[in-house]
């Protein structure tokens, strides 16, 4: 088995780049970013638009055992001056 992802065929590298997109998505919605879930589904290839939305419901169950943007496991401290 090849993790080169370049070495996989089309249709794998196409399934590899939804995933990503539908993880990017659930990222920025537990993160409180702006994003628009149908207009990323929509520039996903037509084929793979229902993968997409099984990925998507996939990252948000696991969203929901992670922490939220607003956690203070999130926040930066500020660091002192002159060091």
């Amino acid at each position: 088995m090849s993790h080169n992802i370049a070495a996989k065929d089309s249709l794998e590298r196409d399934k590899i780049n939804v995933d990503l997109a539908a993880s990017g998505v659930a990222w920025k919605e537990r993160m409180n970013k702006p994003v628009i879930p149908m207009e990323t589904e929509l520039q996903q290839p037509e084929a793979l638009r229902e993968y997409f939305r099984e990925r998507l419901a996939y990252y948000r169950q696991v969203a929901q055992t992670l922490p939220k943007g607003t956690n203070p496991v999130y926040q930066k401290e500020d660091k002192p001056e002159g060091n």
